[in-house]
């Protein structure tokens, strides 16, 4: 008979469903709907790091999980707890993913958090970030 446990992924191996999620193995969301579920990051790059993990691989999914971010992200700006924030996603292993199911990165920003701040066009070293920018 085969077990009931749960199979999670660890990083680098493919994830064919959100039930095998490294996250589901780490920890529990703090809020989920109908397509998204919300973790804590487990290893955030700053205080409030937040993953918003769409249900299914689907463009919509994925896009309702976007939206999330996104008002997740005014409301602590109008609550005054942040200033600003990155939304963003990973893809592939080029683009620095690790855990290979989609999942979008929510990063709240403060006024001189960054020695150098300048967003995604920061995101790729090659970029010319002083002249055009």
């Amino acid at each position: 008979m085969p077990s009931l446990k749960p199979t999670y992924k660890r990083p680098r191996e493919k994830i064919n469903s959100f039930s095998e999620s490294t996250w589901l193995s780490n920890d529990k969301p703090f809020f989920e709907n109908h397509h998204t579920a919300v973790f804590h990051d487990y290893f955030p790059c700053t205080e409030g790091h937040k993953l918003f993990v769409p249900k299914e691989n689907t463009a919509h999914h994925v896009g309702e999980s976007m939206k999330l971010a996104y008002w997740y992200g005014e409301q602590r700006m109008k609550e005054g707890k942040i200033e600003g924030f990155n939304v963003g996603m990973n893809v592939g292993e080029c683009a620095g993913q690790t855990i290979f199911w989609p999942h979008i990165h929510f990063i709240p920003r403060h006024s001189g958090d960054s020695p150098h701040p300048g967003g995604i066009r920061h995101a790729h070293p090659g970029a010319d970030h002083e002249e055009k920018y």
